[in-house]
């Protein structure tokens, strides 16, 4: 293992290890869920001693591969125990930031026209997930779980739903504008399934990323990392 325990943390641990056996409960505990909460003291551990200073962390240090070679298991395994270890032991954390630190990296597929991201945290894809499929949107199932798939127009999206109401209504006005510019049918347009409906009315994204680019507030992080990302790209 990388590192050690400190001595605070032991006793925070072994307290709640006694938990499972000293309260009329002895032995009643089955090993799965002993072994996920001893993932859980391990990852939390992991993750406070690599916690960057912007307090975003750092994923090459928290692999899967890392972990399963430190705990002996295999990556598939250690994918399935973080997963569980959110949903027993949640640990608060801001999946827009992290999202941000990913973009850089994401690529563009000119004959599908999606944007192929690596997302190293199980955790961070289902919160990219469910964000998109609420708003209407889907994402392309691969076999490697660690690749989003997904429709340029859902990252738009995801640009404006970081808006403020009253920022969100401006760029939904200039968006209808466009549509109006271009003979868009303006009744499709859907302004809670904003991505859905850009694509089924076949919207020219470069015009609109442009126009997005002024609008859009300073403190919209996500929005100016995927502007300046689509930007570079040839789309």
């Amino acid at each position: 293992m990388n590192f050690d325990f400190s001595d605070k943390e032991k006793i925070d641990y072994f307290d709640k290890i006694c938990k499972l056996f000293y309260y009329s409960n002895f032995g009643t505990t089955q090993k799965s869920e002993i072994d996920l909460l001893m993932f859980n003291f391990y990852i939390d551990t992991l993750i406070n001693k690599n916690m960057q200073i912007d307090g975003t962390l750092d994923y090459n240090a928290c692999s899967d591969y890392r972990i399963s070679k430190d705990l002996g298991i295999t990556q598939h395994r250690v994918r399935e125990l973080k997963i569980k270890k959110q949903l027993k032991y949640p640990r608060d954390f801001s999946w827009k930031e992290s999202f941000v630190r990913l973009v850089d990296n994401a690529r563009y597929d000119s004959v599908n026209k999606k944007i192929e991201i690596s997302i190293p945290d199980p955790n961070l894809y289902n919160e990219i997930e469910n964000f998109i499929e609420e708003r209407g949107g889907f994402i392309d199932k691969q076999l490697n779980r660690k690749i989003l798939k997904i429709r340029i127009e859902y990252f738009l999206e995801l640009i404006i739903f970081e808006e403020n109401e009253k920022n969100r209504k401006q760029i939904i006005n200039e968006l209808k504008k466009k549509l109006q510019s271009k003979s868009k049918e303006e009744n499709k347009f859907d302004e809670k399934y904003i991505g859905k409906s850009l694509i089924e009315m076949s919207v020219n994204i470069t015009e609109i990323i442009a126009n997005l680019s002024e609008i859009i507030s300073p403190q919209n992080i996500i929005g100016k990392s995927i502007i300046n990302l689509l930007s570079n790209l040839k789309i």
